[in-house]
């Protein structure tokens, strides 16, 4: 997935070079722009413990919710096909990483208490989009989501999981203002539901996370120059 996403934006970038050094007329239709995101999310994080040496009690299962809020900014090309349709794609400039999330265990058994951090790094963003134009200059926005999730956990238990990735679907509506020679600024609000994702510890296959109902939602401010 990451191997894929370096190839869109690289192919982005080598389009973009080859329409500057081309007549104006190449680069019509050609927008690029910068936005900063005001963006929230949320999700449950579930581990299981299945081996043997699990207790017979609900404890073999912790799960907690989890919410987040961080501003980011982002950058964006997009490439008129017509009048009403324009394809682009967008990539998150920074990581986005949740506040850590600490669990104890074991506080009400005989047993040594553990404690359990967790912590997660949403990296390389990036969102594929069709802007349909409507009336008042509004637009649909429809998307699709990659981004990789780096776990950066600390466990009592022992368990430790490799990094993963997840996709997502996009639905937004935006408002676009005009102004001289291209210039516009838009204000843009957009949700997105992803994919499940699971892992299983590489250091004890009976222990496995689960991470779902994860959905995201951004407030964006963008300016941007169409040529």
């Amino acid at each position: 997935m990451k191997n894929l996403r370096t190839k869109i934006a690289i192919l982005a970038i080598s389009f973009v070079s080859f329409l500057g050094i081309q007549s104006a007329s190449a680069v019509e239709g050609l927008t690029v722009g910068i936005a900063m995101n005001k963006t929230a999310a949320m999700g449950t994080g579930k581990e299981t413990m299945t081996g043997s040496g699990a207790a017979t009690t609900q404890k073999d299962v912790t799960e907690e919710d989890g919410a987040f809020e961080v501003d980011v900014a982002s950058l964006f090309v997009e490439y008129a096909v017509s009048d009403v349709v324009s394809i682009g794609i967008e990539r998150m400039a920074e990581d986005m990483t949740t506040p850590e999330n600490k669990n104890v265990q074991n506080l009400d058994t005989s047993a040594t208490a553990v404690n359990n951090t967790v912590k997660a790094t949403f990296k390389d963003h990036t969102t594929i989009y069709a802007n349909v134009n409507m009336p008042l200059n509004t637009y649909l926005k429809l998307g699709y989501v990659m981004v990789d999730v780096l776990t950066q956990e600390n466990l009592g238990t022992g368990s430790k999981y490799n990094d993963a990735d997840t996709n997502g679907l996009l639905v937004g509506l935006g408002y676009q203002f005009n102004a001289d020679n291209g210039i516009f600024v838009r204000a843009e609000v957009s949700a997105t539901a992803y994919d499940d994702i699971s892992a299983t510890s590489t250091v004890d296959s009976s222990k496995k996370v689960e991470v779902s109902d994860m959905y995201g939602a951004i407030g964006a401010l963008k300016i941007g120059k169409s040529f």
